[in-house]
């Protein structure tokens, strides 16, 4: 092959387009990537913990002192509400799951979405910066509420955990090296 046709082969850019140096990904992307990542698997998590623990899991809620303490019940009402009817009980049970299932669905699907938004804010575009920062937000009003709320222990940390993790995310994420490299992006695309 000559050494032109190589040249032609080879060239295929434009000359300014050539010109341009290219834009290197700073770690605070990847930093901000690993911050909503660990916010991802501790919901995830959650509503494992959630589904796997089941209704034994709110039997279990509700023979905790400071539970009852909490909930204004003591082991003489739980005790008669059982021995007034066990179907009774059994619905109130039941009830309690749904919560906590419905709040674990929730935050399955805000994990997802944090995934699926964290994956699409590589380029660090502000559209994406915007999903991931009104996803996590709401990702923490929920975790607020499971770690005020009666939730087991481990729920409890999991919770703090996503709470932890994406308020560092969000921070990350609109640090002013990402807005430069989203910039620097757009102009050479």
């Amino acid at each position: 092959m000559s050494l032109s046709r190589f040249f032609e082969r080879n060239t295929t850019l434009s000359t300014p387009q050539a010109m341009l140096p290219t834009v290197r990904r700073p770690a605070t992307v990847m930093a901000a990537l690993i911050a909503t990542l660990v916010s991802v698997v501790a919901g995830v998590a959650t509503a494992i913990t959630v589904y796997a623990g089941g209704a034994d899991m709110v039997k279990s809620l509700l023979s905790d002192p400071d539970v009852q303490a909490r909930l204004g019940l003591s082991d003489d009402l739980l005790n008669a509400a059982k021995d007034l009817g066990g179907d009774l009980f059994q619905q109130v049970l039941d009830q309690a799951y749904n919560t906590l299932s419905a709040r674990a669905t929730v935050a399955l699907v805000l994990a997802v979405l944090l995934l699926v938004f964290g994956a699409l804010s590589l380029g660090a575009a502000l559209w994406s910066r915007i999903l991931v920062t009104l996803v996590g937000v709401v990702a923490i009003g929920l975790q607020l509420l499971v770690v005020t709320d009666v939730a087991t222990s481990s729920m409890k940390l999991f919770g703090l955990l996503i709470i932890a993790s994406t308020l560092v995310a969000i921070v990350l994420w609109w640090l002013p090296a990402n807005g430069r490299y989203a910039k620097a992006r757009k102009a050479q695309a």
